[in-house]
């Protein structure tokens, strides 16, 4: 089989995969149906990781407590705390990358924080306590997602999921909504393991039409506040040089500065592949 016959054969695949993950999207969207109650399996000791490595015991320790979040063990499953835990120790890495970034965006009287394919938002405690902690201002969060109405094996939604996450959090708010329709500015906008190649975004059930990575790049850029964040964590190699492509092919629109931040820690959740950070800021000045 030529080069050719193997591209065609691939474009007629995603081609029907598209269709079919069309069809199934519509469906979720139109069958609302969900259980009345979503139970999160609440464990009542610490996770195994925590249990069998004093290293890593101390250091979700020294992070529960520096972001108090010490009551987060007791109304959480074990993946939603490593998870958080997790998403913590990212963050740190973001703040350490540029610490004076972050300290200028506390001049502002509300910081808007703005997280994009926020899934279930299992993670949604870790963004509140980062902006508790580092941002003494008002401050509002917001997570959109583009596909709310997925399932679990319980029949439960991300939605649902997400709902019962963010109780408690009076400044978080899920928004069930395409990232492009979105016209809120925001200071910080992060994006934890954006779709930027189409089989992954195939493979999670989306139609490809969906699939616009250097379009949402570009919609993002023009949301960021002058001196605002865009952060960015990518899974594998190959997502991470498929965002530096997509880097490229914005620094000619943008007055942006992009650092690499490399591997990011893993402490607490063994990855198949590695995770990528990136740190982009919008330069001061008047808006574009």
């Amino acid at each position: 089989m030529s080069i050719q016959d193997n591209q065609d054969s691939s474009g007629y695949r995603r081609a029907l995969r598209s269709k079919l993950n069309g069809l199934a999207f519509a469906l979720r969207n139109f069958w609302r149906w969900q259980p009345p109650v979503f139970q999160e399996a609440l464990i009542a000791e610490q996770p195994q990781i925590l249990q069998s490595d004093p290293a890593v015991a101390l250091k979700a320790h020294q992070l529960l407590q520096h972001y108090d979040l010490t009551r987060l063990p007791a109304k959480s499953s074990e993946s939603r705390q490593l998870e958080n835990l997790t998403y913590l120790e990212w963050l740190d890495a973001f703040l350490q990358s540029r610490p004076q970034a972050f300290e200028q965006l506390s001049a502002f009287s509300c910081l808007n924080w703005l997280d994009v394919g926020a899934k279930n938002w299992a993670y949604v405690d870790a963004l509140d306590a980062f902006i508790r902690t580092h941002f003494d201002t008002a401050y509002r969060l917001d997570g959109l997602e583009l596909d709310p109405h997925r399932r679990y094996a319980n029949l439960t939604t991300r939605a649902q999921a997400a709902e019962n996450y963010t109780r408690g959090l009076a400044n978080a708010q899920y928004h069930e909504v395409n990232a492009m329709d979105w016209r809120r500015k925001a200071h910080i906008i992060s994006q934890f393991m954006p779709f930027v190649s189409p089989d992954p975004h195939l493979a999670w059930g989306l139609p490809l039409e969906y699939f616009q990575p250097l379009e949402l790049l570009n919609h993002l850029l023009g949301l960021l506040q002058p001196g605002g964040l865009l952060l960015v964590v990518n899974q594998g190699t190959w997502e991470a040089e498929a965002q530096e492509r997509l880097w490229q092919q914005v620094r000619g629109e943008w007055p942006i500065t992009v650092v690499p931040l490399g591997v990011l820690p893993a402490s607490f959740m063994a990855y198949r592949y590695p995770r990528y950070g990136w740190l982009c800021q919008k330069a001061e000045g008047p808006e574009q």
